[in-house]
């Protein structure tokens, strides 16, 4: 009686498995996709743009973490006028730029390790519904330590050249 007991309580809990799961049974709906995207907090400093016209200041956001450079200004509608991003890249090296999940077209400011300008590539546009891999990427003619991004044609209206000295300090 015993040697029924131990095999009635292995195959009983199989049988009942096997029953449940017959081919009649609808398979798990898969999860819902959602179009939010994680929230990335990030800090905002002062940055001065010593221009010929004049110095200015503007308050920037700071992307220095992975998860903040990653995010970037992607996934927003806008920005504000006289704003923009300052992304430590923490090296001096070439780095390279994509416009994932932006949705307005930006200026993108090189700069050295002085925190002088040292080109820009202006009016980028957004690629909407284009695949990762086939985004555009872009990067300066020389290695860089930040970038900072602000709102299409600012760059100019701002002051800011090749040349244009910056001043700012990161958390």
């Amino acid at each position: 009686m015993r040697k029924f007991s131990a095999l009635a309580a292995l195959v009983l809990p199989l049988l009942i498995v096997a029953c449940s799961s017959s081919s009649s049974a609808k398979p798990p709906a898969p999860p819902a996709a959602t179009a939010e995207v994680t929230p990335v907090a990030f800090t905002t400093t002062q940055l001065r743009i010593k221009a010929p016209q004049g110095a200015r200041d503007i308050e920037v956001e700071v992307a220095s973490t992975a998860a903040q450079s990653e995010r970037g200004l992607g996934y927003r509608d806008a920005l504000a006028a006289d704003a923009g991003m300052i992304f430590d890249l923490h090296t001096t090296h070439r780095a390279e730029f994509w416009m994932k999940g932006m949705r307005f077209a930006l200026d993108m400011v090189w700069i050295g390790e002085d925190k002088r300008v040292v080109s820009i590539t202006p009016n980028i546009p957004p690629q909407p519904g284009v695949p990762d891999a086939q985004l555009r990427r872009y990067s300066p003619d020389v290695p860089v330590r930040y970038v900072l991004e602000l709102n299409a044609n600012a760059a100019a209206r701002l002051g800011i050249a090749p040349g244009t000295q910056l001043a700012f300090a990161l958390p």
